[in-house]
């Protein structure tokens, strides 16, 4: 499939060779006038050219390390005086087992870059391939668990793509650059589908009641945070520097708090309410909000937008209000978009 940021990282990787090629030959030039000015090949000077040999070789691979080792080893050849003063030029024997000793080295050198290259390609593809899978199995796994809900169509993946659509252009604020990185948008992209992953634990006479919930069942439908949160808890402890993990339980156990503290289930307040959890609750209500659910009718993208303004400094951080309210064209063209995947190309390109 084709992918925005591997096409522009392949080009920038291309663009960096061809511009450690150019001053490496520019480097040889200068090298070789170097030589010739202080005196000829009699002196130290030569040995400088495994510099650009290195470079080329560590950049560009063998052939091209071998073709600039020949380049170089012609420079100090048959043309370049032993000594200027004197015009005593080089035994032929002299500069040909040079240019085999540049040939060889640029060829060892270039191998093992090459080599190593392919191995580390070989490990970004295994370990995209391993993401993919569990990506596959977090989205599956969290379907198993909405077809017990009254939600339809592709609610996670909307939420999903949103919550990445909102956090790249968070990053674009000052107040957020150091904390938003590629890492991060990654991961609660692929964390925020978790969000109601504990709803697993809510009986279907609760879950699935068309009216109005009483306040003891309301109660227990709280309790889907914290189920979902000790679920992953336990997956936490096995590996504690899992920054996936950490993104991924502060959305499970905090997406319902409110920015004035009335949400649950601990009643945070203001920036205490971790930022993926502050993500997703705009994005989750402004789908739930569009969408149609047993228990009401779907509301129009600029009716979802007036209740969300109603809950800036209340429900919602108003910075994160007002960045959404900004871009709420994108928005309201990922929740119409059939094509989500194409969508999903379009927020990646921002990453």
């Amino acid at each position: 499939m084709w992918n925005p940021i591997v096409q522009i990282k392949s080009r920038n990787i291309k663009i960096n060779r061809k511009i450690f090629l150019i001053f490496s030959y520019f480097l040889c030039v200068l090298i070789a006038i170097i030589v010739y000015i202080s005196g000829g090949t009699f002196n130290v000077y030569p040995n400088f050219l495994y510099i650009p040999i290195a470079i080329i070789a560590s950049t560009n691979g063998k052939k091209q390390a071998v073709i600039n080792a020949a380049f170089c080893g012609l420079l100090m050849g048959p043309f370049m005086p032993l000594q200027v003063d004197s015009n005593i030029m080089q035994e032929p024997m002299n500069w040909i087992i040079r240019l085999m000793i540049y040939i060889t080295i640029a060829f060892v050198i270039g191998y093992f870059a090459d080599y190593y290259k392919k191995e580390f390609e070989k490990n970004i593809n295994n370990q995209k391939e391993i993401a993919e899978e569990q990506m596959a199995t977090i989205f599956a796994l969290v379907k198993l668990s909405e077809s017990r809900d009254d939600f339809t169509g592709a609610h996670i993946e909307r939420v999903a793509i949103l919550c990445k659509l909102l956090a790249c252009e968070l990053r674009n604020l000052p107040k957020y650059k150091d904390l938003i990185d590629n890492e991060y948008i990654e991961n609660i992209f692929k964390a925020s589908p978790l969000h109601d992953i504990g709803k697993v634990g809510i009986p279907d006479s609760i879950l699935l009641k068309p009216g109005k919930l009483s306040p003891k069942e309301f109660n227990i439908i709280k309790t889907h945070t914290t189920i979902g949160a000790n679920t992953l808890f336990e997956l936490q402890k096995r590996y504690p520097n899992n920054k996936f993990l950490d993104i991924g339980m502060n959305i499970v156990h905090f997406h319902h708090e409110k920015w004035d503290g009335t949400g649950y289930p601990n009643g945070l307040s203001g920036e205490a309410i971790p930022l993926a959890a502050r993500i997703i609750s705009i994005v989750d209500v402004y789908d739930a909000l569009r969408s149609k659910r047993v228990y009401k009718e779907a509301y129009s993208h600029d009716k979802s937008l007036e209740i969300i303004k109603e809950g800036e400094g209340t429900h919602f951080d108003p910075i994160l209000v007002s960045t959404f309210l900004e871009n709420e064209v994108e928005y309201k063209a990922v929740f119409e978009k059939k094509d989500l995947y194409e969508v999903d190309l379009m927020t990646s390109f921002t990453v």
